[in-house]
């Protein structure tokens, strides 16, 4: 079921979101405040431009000693901000939420929902919208992630799979792959003759391929690397040698009594243009990738985001925790991207210091003009 999870939550430094805090935070932070903000009768430990967190949110949830936990609902909060709930993202989450609940249906033991509300438990998503709340935010958590990594893909070469590409193929079904019959002789040399004459990979697979449901797919087969397994080995070993729009001889494939024959094509191989692919499995496949492979980097991500955000908090104390957590986490990125983190973090305190001049000089003015 982890696995499960992990096809829709990108896996990184943060394994495991919780949403809950020490009751510790709550009363310390409190202790030292004269009065603090209220709404609806209910304290508020932070606060942004939309929205609020209170001490009741906090203590309806899960005690927790993880230092992540105030981070998390600071991810939250600014994933949740930064990006529009658009009919895009609404069809994204609608759709991992049929796949959590195809698979609880298929299971009529009960355990697969046992352990899926585990699981939403642990990320801190609880009640009847439990599912729906977590789909909704693990969609805004993708395309915030695509963003940023769009926008610093030359900065992340070091973290792109390797032999990244997409890849269609034509497939031919037969009895001996050794002895073939002068049809099929005849359709390999029509398949070869219709794309030495120019026409395109996908129009030929629609005519000639035997791939199921090659009529709608064009023989595209979709994303894959030096470590997929969504095609045969052999195959995948041939396409990760070709360069883009070159294409393999035929390859053997043993299918039980029978035999499939690959002819395979590289479409794309450029990390920039396969992020801007109109597909969008491929996109979150890539993005998926590059955000587990480098440590720290959804919290840069994170970080960039609260740029845009005015943020504020009840308490120095819970400012400092979220603050440490995610320099620990930024501590992890390598050279290049510890330099956009200082960039952010630069940009931010000048845009602080300039605020604290301007609230100066107001006082000033109106000092003197009393």
């Amino acid at each position: 079921m982890a696995e499960f999870f992990r096809k829709y939550w990108f896996v990184s430094v943060l394994s495991v979101l919780f949403i809950g805090v020490l009751v510790f935070f709550v009363s310390d932070m409190n202790k030292d405040s004269v009065k603090s903000k209220q709404v609806d009768g209910k304290d508020v430990i932070a606060s942004t431009t939309v929205g609020n967190v209170t001490s009741d949110d906090l203590f309806k949830q899960t005690k927790s000693t993880e230092s992540s936990v105030l981070f998390s609902m600071y991810r939250n909060a600014v994933t949740d901000q930064s990006i529009e709930t658009t009919d895009e993202i609404k069809k994204s989450a609608k759709e991992m939420q049929e796949s959590f609940e195809l698979a609880i249906k298929s299971d009529s033991t009960g355990k697969t929902k046992a352990s899926i509300n585990s699981q939403l438990a642990s990320f801190g998503f609880s009640g009847d919208s439990a599912l729906s709340d977590y789909c909704l935010i693990a969609s805004k958590i993708q395309k915030l992630d695509g963003q940023f990594i769009k926008d610093h893909i030359a900065q992340l070469t070091s973290y792109i799979p390797e032999k990244a590409r997409t890849v269609s193929v034509i497939t031919m079904e037969v009895e001996n792959a050794d002895e073939l019959t002068d049809e099929q002789k005849q359709k390999q040399k029509d398949i070869q003759n219709a794309l030495d004459a120019g026409q395109a990979f996908s129009d030929v697979a629609v005519k000639y391929s035997e791939q199921k449901d090659a009529s709608k797919t064009k023989g595209f087969v979709g994303y894959v690397d030096a470590n997929s397994t969504n095609l045969d080995s052999s195959v995948l070993e041939a396409v990760n040698e070709l360069k883009k729009g070159e294409t393999t001889d035929w390859i053997s494939v043993s299918n039980g009594d029978k035999y499939t024959l690959y002819k395979a094509y590289v479409e794309e191989t450029d990390p920039a243009a396969l992020l801007e692919n109109e597909d969008s499995t491929i996109v979150t496949t890539l993005v998926n990738n590059i955000i587990s492979s480098a440590n720290g980097l959804e919290t840069l991500v994170i970080l960039n985001a609260s740029q845009d955000l005015e943020i504020s908090y009840a308490n120095d104390k819970i400012q400092a925790s979220v603050e440490e957590y995610m320099d620990s986490q930024i501590d992890h990125l390598d050279e290049n991207l510890k330099a956009i983190a200082n960039e952010i973090r630069g940009t931010k305190d000048e845009t602080k210091a300039g605020s604290s001049t301007e609230t100066s000089t107001e006082t000033t003015t109106e000092q003197e003009g009393e």
